[in-house]
């Protein structure tokens, strides 16, 4: 009994020391706390690189979230008005709601309602609309994978450099090839971060695009023919107001965004 006793008891002097051996551990690694600028100095030159790629994708989201906000694009009350106007064959409140509008909308429908102007040169001006909505998001993208890159390299020349020096001091202390390795990594992982948000948000951006496209072609092609139609199944619901409302959409040939992809 008292052989167990003694068991028990140097079984739980060793785990009460090696909890506070490990709170002291953790205390140690809580203290070591570093600025983002201290982060950017350990990355070293390749951090000039991604910050400059930071900056640009940031600039190139902003840019497209603005130029395709509905407003510029498909205003939603506009596009209900619009089919309203059509389904009465009221073609002067047509005009008069789309003549001198600064939305992609107004520019298209006012151009479809000119006789003057004939079906190819309407579908340059489509062709050219859905350029501005899709323009630069390749570039948000192409930053993403080029951050990743710059990355990756900066890890390769810092561990290169790490591995210089070890060779030329001839160490064997672990601590110093970890920490030249740990320094490496820092190009890695801002590299990647910066990658992720420009990837993402240009899947994000995409989408919202190819949404306004799609509704430019419906409302723009039903001014062309002058009709009301149930909108097509699939179509975005923001285009023209609440689902199930009446809206609009093209048939045929008579989008103006046909055959035409940037």
């Amino acid at each position: 009994m008292k052989r167990r006793a003694t068991i028990v008891v140097l079984a739980a002097g060793l785990v009460l020391s090696g909890l506070a051996a490990s709170a002291d551990e953790m205390a140690g690694a809580a203290a070591i706390v570093r600025t983002p600028l201290e982060w950017y100095v350990m990355g070293g030159p390749a951090m000039h690189a991604l910050a400059l790629c930071s900056v640009l994708v940031l600039g190139g989201v902003l840019e497209r979230s603005f130029a395709l906000r509905a407003s510029a694009t498909v205003p939603p009350a506009l596009g209900a008005r619009v089919a309203e106007a059509l389904e009465v064959g009221n073609r002067g409140e047509l005009k008069r709601l789309l003549a001198g509008g600064r939305s992609a909308l107004t520019r298209l429908g006012e151009a479809a309602l000119d006789p003057a102007l004939d079906p190819a040169a309407l579908e340059t001006r489509g062709a050219w609309e859905a350029h501005r909505l899709r323009r630069n998001l390749s570039l948000i993208a192409a930053l993403g994978s080029l951050a990743t890159m710059i990355g990756l390299l900066g890890t390769v020349l810092g561990m290169i450099e790490a591995f210089d020096r070890i060779a030329l001091e001839g160490t064997g202390d672990a601590r110093i090839v970890a920490g030249g390795i740990f320094r490496a990594l820092v190009t890695t992982a801002a590299g990647l971060g910066i990658g992720v948000v420009a990837l993402g948000a240009h899947a994000l951006l995409s989408r919202r695009a190819e949404d306004r496209v799609a509704a430019l072609e419906h409302l723009t092609g039903c001014v062309v023919e002058g009709r009301a139609v149930r909108c097509a199944a699939g179509a975005p619901s923001w285009a023209v107001g609440e689902p199930g409302e009446e809206s609009l959409t093209p048939s045929g040939d008579s989008a103006p965004f046909a055959g035409r992809r940037s």
